[in-house]
């Protein structure tokens, strides 16, 4: 009765993780549900190790771990920054794995009943976050007292789109209503969800007659006109934060988040030179530890007097995530790439097995490395649920391709 045990209370940390970890989480303005959130899965994971007999333990989950041990302990030497600054870090950045590796091990299933559930709890929140979008647009400052900025308005919708599409049967009904829950997204004004509502439309439309991948002419232009609107709805954000060469010296009070972000993704080429191939270490360089224990770095490089990253003032610090990869050096950003390629691929191989569970984590995948260039979600609460949510759809299609294997299996015998 493991299995039911993990299935009941793991719908149940869904639920609440879901309400308070990602809608209501700036309301409420309780800022460690996320860690509570974490501890629970982890306990739910240790449960389950300890009640299977062969203590069943992921190959890459203890790679990714060793990995994130050998960086905290590399960072102690080199004395990247304080003690509590690089345990604070490290807690931070290792989170998302540990959530979603936890739950990729234990495998839990949601029933029909808790799907159908789910999905009407998501139309609610939709119509919720559908309001919200209306207010900010008439009344911008509005969105301060409920979602605290656009940008998370833009996450959470993507949130709740994607589960209402996991919680579905897929038919042609559910996909109009994914959309039209992902549409939300468009108040908030981001290039970056220009670009992922975009993509995951076209990908839509490219899997809904089809269980296998083409590569011919139709899928060339559909591949192509997407990437071309992907492009001209985020060019001024790629052109700053990658072409620009260094035009954040500017001071724009419109733009002030984007000139940190700017700077940061600027000087990070250095930090990757300087401290070849491990990088600068932990709570070092674009990272919310690296701003509330102020590294010295920021002053190297002259990034302290660049509004928003100044001591005492870093808001804009870890406005993103790729520059943060600096603190790994070109060692991590090969390992980071490895991992989601790898995520990438061996879901593109069993996209014939279950093109719907498929088409989920690619989304996701999506997601994160869109996310990636402008925010550093993946290491907050909304990244949390996201990875928690990759986990269960990537179980659901581990469990489908022993399913296949199974069936191949017997019919081999019987053939």
């Amino acid at each position: 009765m493991l299995q039911e045990f993990i299935d009941k209370n793991f719908y149940r940390l869904l639920l609440f993780t879901l309400i308070f970890g990602v809608i209501f989480y700036d309301t409420i303005g309780f800022a460690y549900t996320d860690e509570i959130c974490s501890l629970i899965l982890f306990i739910l994971y240790l449960k389950y190790i300890f009640s299977t007999p062969k203590w069943e333990i992921n190959k890459m989950f203890i790679i990714t771990t060793a990995v994130f041990l050998f960086y905290l302990f590399y960072s102690f030497y080199i004395n990247s920054n304080t003690k509590a600054g690089i345990i604070t870090d490290f807690v931070i950045q290792y989170k998302p794995y540990l959530g979603f590796f936890c739950v990729y091990a234990i495998k839990p299933r949601i029933s029909p009943v808790y799907k159908k559930l789910i999905c009407e709890i998501c139309i609610v929140l939709g119509f919720y976050l559908l309001g919200i979008g209306i207010l900010y647009l008439v009344y911008p400052d509005s969105i301060k007292y409920t979602l605290k900025h656009p940008s998370r308005l833009a996450t959470a919708v993507s949130i709740v789109s994607l589960l209402y599409l996991y919680c579905s049967n897929f038919t042609e009904k559910d996909k109009i209503i994914f959309v039209l829950l992902l549409l939300t997204g468009m108040f908030s004004a981001r290039s970056k969800f220009y670009g992922f509502f975009i993509i995951s439309v076209a990908l839509l439309i490219f899997t809904s007659h089809s269980s296998k991948i083409k590569i011919n002419f139709k899928t060339i232009t559909l591949l192509s006109i997407t990437a071309l609107l992907v492009i001209a709805f985020t060019y001024k954000k790629i052109n700053l934060y990658f072409l620009g060469g260094g035009d954040f010296v500017r001071y724009d009070e419109k733009i002030q988040d984007t000139i940190a972000r700017a700077a940061l993704y600027f000087y990070s080429t250095d930090v990757f030179i300087d401290f070849f191939p491990f990088g600068s270490g932990f709570a070092s360089y674009a990272t919310y530890a690296s701003g509330i224990y102020y590294s010295d770095i920021y002053n190297i490089y002259g990034l302290d007097n660049i509004y928003g990253l100044t001591k005492g003032d870093a808001a804009f610090i870890s406005d993103t995530y790729y520059p943060a990869l600096a603190q790994f050096g070109i060692v991590g950003v090969i390992l980071f790439f490895t991992f989601w390629g790898n995520l990438g691929i061996q879901t593109l191989k069993k996209y014939r097995i279950s093109p719907k569970d498929a088409l989920l984590a690619l989304m996701i995948i999506i997601f994160f490395l869109i996310e990636c260039t402008s925010d550093s979600t993946i290491t907050h609460n909304r990244g949390l649920f996201m990875m928690m949510l990759l986990g269960l759809i990537l179980s659901d299609l581990k469990r489908a391709q022993n399913n296949y294997q199974t069936k191949v299996t017997i019919n081999k015998s019987h053939g």
